[in-house]
């Protein structure tokens, strides 16, 4: 792989940032990262994400760290942070600062309340354009959509509904990984 310019990272992030104002931010960076730049696959991509969910702190700065850092290592660490982080938070220090001046505007929670759906609605369109490049089976579905009744519909906790899922999930792809063999050892039928 090339190595990546460092203003390429920082550039890349600060693109991020400012187009998912309101939120988004996973279908921003999977759309620069993944699709764009091309910095990781669809799988490094959800594996880094997953896992920057689990880990303590924001979820988009831990991804920043992780892409930053498997790049260009700290100095790619520190130009994702920069781009992510710096502009944006003078920024919402101005947009903190009008709010409070112009929050009673009808056209202010009009605004604000179009730029929530735009997020939800770019979040949900990564997922199903994620979701349509692997395959399907009733397992997955069933839990998908347990997951969104409950969740999404029913506006249970999420941290009980996860508690439930997940093992479920867990157990039921590892049921579907083939055994892994050491190299040479072929399934030699008698």
């Amino acid at each position: 792989m090339q190595r990546v310019r460092l203003w390429d990272i920082a550039t890349s992030y600060l693109r991020i940032s400012l187009s998912s104002f309101g939120g988004g931010l996973s279908a921003w960076a999977q759309l620069v990262v993944v699709d764009q730049r091309k910095w990781l696959t669809d799988e490094e991509f959800l594996s880094a994400l997953a896992l920057c969910r689990i880990l303590p702190g924001p979820n988009q700065v831990n991804f920043a760290v992780y892409v930053g850092s498997r790049l260009r290592g700290i100095a790619g660490v520190l130009a994702a942070l920069a781009g992510l982080i710096v502009i944006p938070f003078f920024i919402v220090l101005l947009m903190g600062i009008a709010y409070f001046q112009y929050q009673y505007l009808s056209g202010v929670q009009s605004a604000l309340r179009g730029m929530a759906a735009v997020a939800v609605g770019m979040t949900g369109g990564m997922g199903l354009k994620l979701a349509l490049r692997y395959p399907f089976n009733f397992w997955s579905m069933l839990i998908m959509a347990a997951a969104f009744i409950t969740i999404g519909i029913l506006r249970w906790p999420l941290l009980p509904v996860l508690a439930v899922l997940i093992p479920i999930s867990v157990g039921l792809a590892w049921n579907r990984v083939p055994e892994a063999r050491p190299p040479g050892e072929e399934n030699h039928e008698s």
